[in-house]
């Protein structure tokens, strides 16, 4: 008779332990560190649009989280694969990632650009435009299944470090960068001089940030939640406005860097004032027009 007590305390040991554990459960959360303003990485950390949302989302659901810098971007989704990163914080969606990955709804769209060297313009309004000439992009990025599978395809495309891509174009080794627009449209700013780029239109493609959680990660379960959370970021308008502060934040960071492309301050700062003005008014018509139909795509209520 005394066997029942102790079988029932011992169901109810087991059960508190493993809601201990999954609460003490430690998540690990990264993304692309070169993506700017969703996310990139500073001082060591990640900072932008999606590790706020990520911050913010785990925070309210209580679970315990860190987020960490894992590398490059291909570096980073190889430990999601591998179930030592639990969450991304920013991924357009292929084939190869949803093997692996359970992506969230969209929460912001990102045009993909074509830049070149200023004065190295050429005439693009399709994919074909591109075969037969050199381009180059960050190591591992993703542009879409279509687009993902036509550069296989049908292209001359090298995928290095961002640095060495960008030292690619301006050595004349390569004709294009595949850049996202929000990247470029900074990136712009940081080589207006000797080596100034041009973005050609109109954009190649058009994707949406996803969260990510990796398929074998406990996280997976709570990804409703999530959906539901970032919905009301979304709707109520968290997500542009934390675009506009890292963008913002971003320039920032950057004006100082500029100045060392400027050649000769002192005769062409003026030059570099009114240009600077330029974009401005140039950036807040593109980026606007963009998050503005955005949100009148938004996805379906989160039930």
């Amino acid at each position: 008779m005394k066997i029942f007590p102790l079988l029932i305390s011992c169901l109810l040991f087991s059960c508190l332990w493993t809601l201990n554990n999954a609460a003490a459960e430690m998540f690990i959360v990264s993304g692309n560190p070169k993506a700017p303003p969703v996310v990139w990485e500073q001082y060591n950390k990640l900072t932008g649009v999606g590790p706020d949302l990520a911050t913010s989302i785990l925070t309210d659901m209580g679970l315990d989280f860190d987020i960490k810098v894992e590398g490059d971007w291909q570096q980073v989704q190889d430990k999601c694969k591998d179930n030592k990163v639990d969450m991304l914080v920013s991924a357009y969606k292929n084939d190869t990632r949803a093997g692996y990955m359970d992506f969230s709804i969209p929460y912001l769209p990102q045009p993909t650009v074509i830049v070149v060297e200023q004065g190295k313009k050429f005439p693009f309004g399709r994919w074909e435009s591109l075969i037969g000439k050199k381009g180059v992009s960050n190591i591992g990025e993703s542009y879409g299944q279509e687009f993902d599978t036509f550069i296989k395809e049908k292209l001359d495309v090298r995928f290095v470090a961002f640095e060495r891509a960008v030292q690619l174009l301006n050595l004349g080794e390569a004709d294009y960068l595949i850049i996202d627009l929000y990247t470029a449209l900074i990136y712009t700013r940081l080589l207006q001089g000797e080596d100034a780029i041009t973005i050609l239109d109109p954009p190649v493609t058009t994707q949406a940030f996803h969260m990510t959680v990796a398929k074998t990660s406990p996280l997976a379960a709570h990804l409703p939640a999530i959906n539901k959370k970032l919905h009301t970021f979304v709707a109520d308008g968290t997500v542009e406005k934390l675009f506009y502060k890292h963008f913002e934040s971003w320039k920032t960071l950057i004006s100082k860097r500029s100045a060392y492309y400027i050649q000769d301050a002192n005769i062409r700062g003026q030059e570099h004032q009114e240009y600077l003005k330029d974009r401005d008014i140039y950036e807040k018509e593109r980026l606007g027009s963009l998050l503005f139909n955005a949100r009148e795509g938004l996805p379906a209520a989160i039930e």
